[in-house]
């Protein structure tokens, strides 16, 4: 380790000023009588070259794991380039070193420069040579120095036992002899691995690594440690805290990189928290006239740190360097400054790509993650091991774990964040997920971590983590609403029966055999009593007032008690519709962060992190997340794990594979049951036979580039805060580091064609989030998702296309804070006031996802009370003034329907998307709802892209020719196209140029209107807006449909649907209070949740 840069005592002043006089009046010039020869340890020149280790000259970024601390890259030469001096002033140094040196040095491409002082040089010279005498000693036949090839050596102008003055007049001659000797010094291997060396050069096992940026400065500073004892617990049974050795200082290496500042432990060359640079990034320095130290404060959104350094040019010298590590910034310093206040600038001129539906998405995920080199980040609120990414294949590489396992095993390390959900309320199964994962890979290149923990410590209990994204090398970012995992694989075609050649596509009639099947007519009616009773269970389960917990039994064998089950199940199920109650009060979640010391010496934010209890509830919860709290992530070892899985895996029929798109649990329908039994992921979740599953629709895109540095910088935020929060000395967790934004060629993604289909559009682009203190440690709540919704909105001139999984915004509720129907009425006002064409289009599914009927009940609520439902609802509040809703705004679900086992089935296509679309040239997509918890910030963690379109193409809004963006528009198109059916063919040449025309406008209306009374003649589909009371459900329930009394006349009327889109009942249930009792589970939690 290098020596300090120390200040001499009054003693050693005076000793030394004597000698060093005497030298001076006795040397005209350096010569080799006043130099010392420093020997190599060995006569081993030689350098190894690991490729896993080293690429473009540069370490590779496994380099960091591998922690051996070498420094300069192997066989790239270093040079000193030069060797400049000039007098230092006010300084007590300078009566014995009276200059400051300027060293350049130049390792491959990289050229940088450091200060030293004679003395520095000095402490050099004598480490190396001690080690270079340690080295030969040891050695067998001892080495000693040719004098006869004095040149292959370093002479060091000195010795290692007495210092020279260097006078003016000798002063470049002195230069010169010292660029010499480091020059030869640096030529031997093991001196330029020495620790000493790489001290003076100031550099690290950082400073050359290929995608990182170049090292503004590096060196070792004291910096402050806290430490603490939690040996003790009060009488309440929390911990007491106890600080002690407060102002302890430790030694540590610091670097000042281009967008963050990191240090690491000596000798172990672990990195230690990233601060990252951000809004509230800030860095002041003082001289303490105590201990004469000067003190530098370095702080950010997430935590602080305090170093000192010894001197104050050493102060000056970082000073200055952390001033021009804020002036560059890259965007992240002022929020205010960036649109939307978001933590991210808008970065020009990237490329991206949109897709539709899991299919496109995942293939491209899937190829994607192929060509990764050395990182993977992928965070989901539900990740399934086992998902299929590209289908239909036998071939098991393109599964997920698999995929992950591959990648790991040539080195590329893999970073999974999911939400840790509560066990008792849903079935996500995180810890399996962790477990599965982290078991394809026996070196530990798979890291999954789940957050947060449910004790009673942080009361996170009614929040998640709902972001979705995949990151490959820090320069490919997938964004969107669609999660890795069971039920979210979907394409164009929206099926709802996967059962390949056992499926009986004629219809069957009850007077009749089915000629297809060898079965008898016993065994055929039960098949169609079973599918028809869930085919209906949305109609006739209106009546019933509690939930039953039986499931749909598998057809197999065929039994007059599984039938009669299944019957009972479909009967049941939505009759809970019925109102279980009204309404109670609720108050709005808060949160009172503090400030609280780390071990490792941080302040962080999120250590006091509470979230305000209701009072009713504390003593039932506190017992809830103490059974919560139980599911550890250590709880069971990976051995158990394995060997469970080698007995519990069952083996995937072939004839499923050729023939099934919907392997196991991924026949989905979130409707009927929620899911089950992960660890048999081949096991239907639902009958297939007699339950259609439940498509599933939803959008993402992908972006490459500076936008994917910053979607990756948010991961890595979030990653590190959690580390720390669960595995703060656990260094089998590392933390992440952000790679460069000026690495022009690391940024480029020359082979987007190894996972795109077309090529990727120029935009621009610029991250958008909600994220809080509890979900990313910052102080500030950031919630730039609603902040870009509201601008965005506020400046659509000609059209708004919204696909969104929930609409829950109202203006002036007590309840609902989210400003999207404010901006939404007000920019309708306007167009009406202005007498503008203006159109706004939403698709939200039919009915919310729950398969608690209870959930249902009370998000259903919230969305009517957002359109039409109460005075505040946005209709009313537009009727008031006059404005015909309809004329500028109409909402739509998506439908559709098959034959299913002989019988006529249909199924809502559950609209996941998370999407905006405004006038083909602007749009926003992510992981964001249209309610509080995705767009308040401090609730539900959210990610999104905005894209603004560089490249044009002619459009058309309103019969008039405009200019609009080639991605936007082509996305809209390729929706509207699938909605109303034309996506194959279109015989009747309709026009999807121009969303805002009169014409279009009716004849997207008219095709919603006509399919949905087509399903409500032949179904009695639900919801509708002919049931507005309980009272009318009955008489709706209860009458009889086209496809039972007619099934063949039936099927002709449904080859007249075009497509998938119908009308959004705005009116169902209008008349009637169905929010859950408090004595029911869902009942008690408090309102916002549903919010």
């Amino acid at each position: 380790m290098a020596h300090r840069h120390k200040l001499p005592s009054g003693k050693i002043l005076v000793d030394h000023t004597f000698r060093l006089a005497e030298i001076a009046m006795n040397t005209t010039h350096l010569n080799r009588a006043n130099m010392e020869q420093l020997p190599f340890p060995d006569e081993n020149f030689h350098e190894d070259i690991n490729e896993v280790f080293q690429r473009n000259n540069k370490f590779t970024l496994e380099h960091i794991h591998h922690r051996n601390g070498r420094a300069f890259v192997p066989n790239v030469p270093v040079h000193i380039i030069s060797i400049t001096a000039e007098k230092s002033h006010g300084d007590l140094l300078q009566l014995l070193d009276t200059y400051i040196y300027c060293i350049t040095v130049e390792h491959g491409s990289i050229r940088w420069s450091i200060y030293k002082r004679h003395e520095n040089f000095h402490d050099l010279h004598n480490e190396l040579m001690q080690f270079a005498k340690m080295t030969r000693e040891k050695s067998i036949n001892t080495l000693q120095p040719n004098s006869n090839e004095d040149d292959r050596y370093p002479w060091f102008p000195g010795s290692s036992l007495r210092k020279i003055s260097v006078t003016h007049k000798i002063l470049d001659e002195h230069c010169n002899n010292l660029a010499a000797y480091l020059n030869k010094v640096i030529m031997h291997p093991k001196f330029r691995a020495h620790p000493v060396t790489r001290a003076f050069f100031n550099v690290s096992c950082l400073s050359f690594i290929d995608g990182l940026s170049i090292s503004r400065k590096e060196g070792f500073l004291l910096k402050q440690s806290n430490d603490y004892n939690r040996g003790h617990r009060t009488l309440l049974g929390q911990p007491l805290v106890t600080k002690l050795n407060k102002h302890r200082y430790e030694e540590r290496w610091l670097a000042i990189k281009d967008t963050y500042v990191v240090y690491m432990q000596p000798n172990k060359y672990e990195i230690r928290f990233p601060i990252l640079v951000d809004c509230k990034f800030k860095v002041t320095s003082g001289h303490h006239h105590i201990d004469n130290y000067y003190r530098i404060k370095i702080k950010n959104l997430q935590c602080k740190i305090v170093v000192k350094c010894r001197t104050s040019h050493e102060c000056e010298e970082w000073m200055q360097n952390f001033k021009m590590l804020i002036e560059q910034g890259y965007g992240f310093i002022d929020r205010e400054a960036n649109r939307f206040n978001s933590y991210a600038p808008i970065r020009t001129n990237q490329l991206a790509h949109w897709f539709i539906n899991g299919k496109s998405y995942m293939e491209a995920v899937a190829r994607a993650l192929l060509t990764a080199k050395e990182e993977v980040f992928i965070t989901d609120w539900w990740l399934s091991p086992e998902i299929m990414m590209i289908r239909t294949t036998e071939d098991e590489t393109y599964r997920l774990d698999n995929l992950l396992g591959i990648i790991a095993a040539k080195g590329v390390r893999v970073y999974v964040m999911v939400f840790k959900e509560l066990k008792r309320v849903l079935s996500l199964s995180s810890l399996y997920t962790k477990r599965k994962l982290m078991s394809k890979n026996k070196n530990g290149f798979i890291k999954v971590l789940r957050h947060p923990d449910h004790h009673n410590k942080n009361r996170i209990i009614m929040w998640s983590h709902h972001e979705k994204m995949v990151v490959i090398d820090q320069k490919i970012a997938f964004v969107g609403g669609i999660d890795l995992c069971y039920g979210r694989w979907d394409d164009e075609y929206m099926r709802l029966v996967d059962l390949g050649d056992e499926n009986i596509t004629k219809l069957y009639l009850p007077s009749e055999l089915n000629p297809i099947q060898p079965i008898t007519r016993q065994m055929a009616d039960r098949i169609h009593a079973v599918v028809a009773t869930n085919t209906d269970y949305m109609r006739t389960a209106l009546h019933a007032l509690s939930q039953t917990s039986e499931d749909t039994e598998s057809l197999d064998s065929f039994s007059i008690n599984e039938i009669e089950t299944s019957s009972k199940l479909s009967t049941t199920k939505l009759k809970k519709l019925t109102p279980t109650g009204v309404e109670g009060d609720a108050s709005d979640s808060k949160s009172d962060s503090d400030e609280s010391a780390t071990s490792d010496g941080i302040v962080f934010a999120f250590r006091k992190h509470k979230l305000q209890e209701e009072d009713s509830h504390v003593t039932g919860r506190q017992q809830f997340l103490q059974q919560e709290s139980q599911d550890s992530d250590d709880s069971e070892s990976d051995k158990n794990f394995e060997r469970q899985q080698s007995i519990s895996s069952i083996m995937i029929p072939e004839d499923d594979r050729r023939h099934r798109l919907f392997i196991g649990k991924d026949y989905a329908n979130d409707y009927q049951k929620g899911f089950a039994i992960p660890d048999k992921p081949s096991e239907d979740n639902i009958n297939r036979r007699c339950v259609p599953r439940m498509p599933w629709h939803d959008e993402a895109l992908v972006i490459l580039g500076q936008g994917a540095r910053d979607v990756a910088r948010h991961f890595i935020q979030r990653w590190n805060i959690h580390k720390c929060e669960k595995h703060l000395n656990n260094d089998a967790y590392p933390f992440l580091l952000p790679k460069s934004y000026s690495d022009i060629e690391g940024l480029t993604v020359d082979n987007w064609r190894e996972f795109l289909d077309s090529e990727p559009f120029c935009v621009d682009t610029q991250c958008v989030r909600s994220t809080s203190l509890w979900s990313s440690g910052i102080k500030s709540t950031e919630k730039s998702i609603q902040n870009a919704y509201i601008q965005m909105i506020g400046a659509a001139k000609h059209y708004i296309y919204i696909e969104n999984q929930f609409f829950i915004t109202i203006a002036g509720n007590r309840l609902v804070k989210n400003e999207l129907a404010k901006a939404l009425f007000a920019r309708i006002k306007q167009a009406h006031e202005l007498k503008e064409k203006f159109r706004i289009y939403v698709v939200i599914p039919l009915f919310p996802g729950f398969d608690s009927l209870n959930a249902l009940h009370a998000v259903l609520f919230y969305i009517m009370s957002s359109i039409t439902k109460g005075d505040n609802s946005l209709f009313c509040r537009l009727e008031k003034e006059g404005i015909t809703p309809s004329d500028y705004i109409n909402f739509f679900g998506m439908r559709n329907h098959d034959v299913l086992m002989g019988c006529l089935v249909t199924e809502i296509v559950y609209v996941h998307s998370k999407l905006m679309i405004v006038d083909d040239s602007m749009a926003i997509c992510g992981s964001a709802n249209i309610n509080d918890r995705s767009l308040l910030g401090d609730r539900d963690s959210e990610f999104c892209i905005v894209i603004k379109d560089r490249e044009e193409v002619d459009g058309r809004f309103n019969g008039k020719p405009v200019r609009v963006g080639k991605f936007c528009s082509s996305w809209r198109k390729k929706i509207f196209e699938m909605l109303l059916g034309i996506q194959f063919e279109n015989p009747n040449n309709i026009d999807i140029t121009d969303p805002v025309s009169d014409k279009f406008y009716t004849y997207f209306r008219q095709v919603a209107r006509k399919n949905t009374k087509i399903y409500e003649k032949v179904f009695g589909t639900i919801p509708t807006d002919q049931v507005r009371t309980f009272a009318q459900s009955s008489k709706y329930s209860d009458a009889k449909y086209m496809k039972d009394t007619d099934p063949l006349r039936a099927q002709e009327q449904l080859k007249s649907i075009q497509g998938f889109i119908v009308e959004y009942p705005i009116y169902f249930l209008h008349d009637e209070n169905y929010l859950p009792k408090k004595r029911t589970r869902e009942g008690i939690v408090p309102l916002v949740t549903w919010t």
